[in-house]
C-alpha cells in the first residue's frame, strides 16, 4: 500500500511540474545546456582536441639540450684579428696614486732663492790660482743658504770663456748641507784628454741636477750658483837664473830699444828748455 502510494505521489507531482517545462523563459540558458547526456554513439566529428601546455614552472626545471655543433652555437662570431687591449689608460679614480706624480710644492715669491756660500776658499782672498796637473788636488767646500727645497742631487761643472767650453766634473752628486769636492786636474791636462785646460780664468758652476746652469731662480730652491771665479795655469820648465832675461828690464834691451830711450830723453830736455827760454828769457837760463 504504501509503495502504490508512494508512485500515486510521484505522478501526481510529475503532471503538476509539466507546465512549468514548457513555460522555461527564454532569457535563462537552454536546459540542453545546463543539463548534458554523454552520447557515445555519434561523438561530435568537427571537435579538435586541444593541446594542454606544462606548468611554466616545470617547463622552466628543463634544462636546455646542449649542443656539441659549433655551427649551431648562438653565440656571437669572434673577430679574426687579435684584440688588443690599451694598457696606458690612466685610473679615472682621482684617488687613486697609481698614476699620480709628485706635486712641485710652491713657496712664497717674496722668500728669497737658494744660494751658495763659498767656505773653501773664501771670497775675501782674492783671485785663487791653481796649477793644472798639480799633484795635490783641487778641494772647493760650500755650504747653501735660503734653501727650502731640498735638492736631488748636485751637478758641478766649470765654464772658461776664452775657449767658449764648459767641463762637467760631477752629475748627481749626493745633498749634503756643507758640500766638499775634490777636483783632479791631472784628468784634464794636455797628456790625458782631447781638449785639455788652457791657461785662462774660470767659472765655477753649481747647480740643482733636475734643473740647469741656465735656470731660472725660483722662490726656495737652488738657484744656479756662478759666483766663484778662479786661474789655472801651466807649471814652466826650469830655467837657470843666471840665463834668465827679464823682458821688462833695461838689461834685456837690445840697441834699437837704447837708442829710442835716449832719443825720448834729449827730446825732452830740449823741450823743457826751450819752454823756459820762452817763458823767462835767455838771462832765466844763465
Amino acid at each position: 500500500m504504501k509503495g502504490a502510494q508512494s508512485l500515486s505521489q510521484f505522478l501526481t507531482l510529475a503532471l503538476a511540474l509539466t507546465p512549468l517545462t514548457s513555460a522555461w523563459p527564454g532569457w535563462l540558458p537552454d536546459v540542453d545546456t545546463l543539463v548534458v547526456r554523454q552520447d557515445d554513439s555519434s561523438p561530435d566529428a568537427s571537435a579538435t582536441p586541444t593541446e594542454t601546455s606544462a606548468p611554466a614552472d616545470k617547463e622552466s626545471s628543463v634544462p636546455p639540450t646542449k649542443t656539441t655543433d659549433d655551427s649551431k652555437a648562438t653565440k656571437a662570431p669572434e673577430s679574426d684579428k687579435p684584440q688588443t687591449t690599451n694598457l696606458n689608460t690612466a685610473s679615472a679614480n682621482p684617488h687613486s696614486n697609481s698614476t699620480a706624480k709628485p706635486t712641485h710644492k710652491t713657496y712664497d715669491a717674496m722668500d728669497p732663492a737658494g744660494g751658495v756660500a763659498m767656505i773653501t776658499p773664501a771670497t775675501t782672498a782674492g783671485t785663487t790660482l791653481y796649477r793644472i796637473g798639480d799633484p795635490t788636488p783641487i778641494t772647493w767646500v760650500w755650504n747653501y743658504t735660503s734653501l727650502q727645497g731640498t735638492p736631488t742631487a748636485i751637478d758641478v761643472l766649470v765654464s772658461c770663456s776664452t775657449a767658449s767650453q764648459t767641463w762637467t766634473l760631477t752629475q748627481n752628486m749626493t745633498f749634503e748641507p756643507t758640500a766638499t769636492f775634490t777636483w783632479d786636474t791631472e784628468k784634464y791636462s794636455e797628456s790625458a784628454v782631447a781638449s785639455p785646460l788652457l791657461v785662462a780664468q774660470y767659472t765655477l758652476l753649481i747647480h740643482d741636477s733636475d734643473s740647469s746652469v741656465d735656470a731660472t731662480a725660483e722662490a726656495g730652491y737652488l738657484a744656479p750658483f756662478d759666483g766663484f771665479q778662479f786661474g789655472l795655469y801651466t807649471a814652466r820648465p826650469y830655467e837657470d837664473l843666471g840665463e834668465w832675461k827679464c823682458a821688462t828690464c833695461s838689461g834685456a834691451l837690445g840697441d834699437v830699444d837704447r837708442q829710442a830711450i835716449g832719443f825720448a830723453i834729449t827730446m825732452s830736455i830740449i823741450t823743457v828748455l826751450s819752454f823756459t827760454w820762452y817763458v823767462t828769457g835767455i838771462a832765466a837760463l844763465l
